[in-house]
């Protein structure tokens, strides 16, 4: 039989919706525990990068390439947060456009081996500062 209530994804990272929320929601889901969690809020640069880079679509091939890099140096290197600040403010100033206009953007749904789904789950703050983690090192073997 099947399921009459059809569940609804991302279509450029494949999470499925939680409770209601897409996985933009599930982002402000899992920053809103930030505030409580030290240890989460250490891996905000992971989160953003990680939400980022699984919804390429928004963002010029120059600030994701830029993204990427410090990631990748981030957890291969453990470049330091303030390095990052330093490096993506540079390569992003001036007339150096991020984000792309709304109608050059094209979706494309890739299969990741963790999304947004699997790190934010509902009522369950315990231990997202480690999802986090794995969700990072899940992107990062993806690249």
């Amino acid at each position: 039989m099947q399921n009459s209530i059809e569940q609804k994804i991302c279509p450029e990272c494949g999470a499925p919706e939680q409770e209601g929320l897409d996985c933009w929601g599930q982002l402000g889901g899992l920053i809103s525990w930030e505030y409580d969690d030290p240890d989460l809020l250490a891996e905000h640069f992971k989160t953003v990068a990680c939400y980022n880079m699984q919804h390429p679509a928004m963002f010029q091939d120059n600030a994701l390439e830029g993204l990427k890099q410090v990631f990748i140096e981030h957890l291969d290197n453990n470049l330091p947060i303030s390095e990052i600040r330093k490096r993506m403010g540079k390569a992003n100033e001036g007339t150096n456009r991020v984000l792309k206009k709304e109608h050059e953007r094209e979706m494309v749904l890739r299969n990741w081996p963790m999304t947004i789904d699997k790190v934010y789950i509902p009522g369950q703050p315990e231990g997202a500062a480690q999802r986090v983690r794995d969700w990072a090192k899940s992107i990062r073997s993806e690249l």
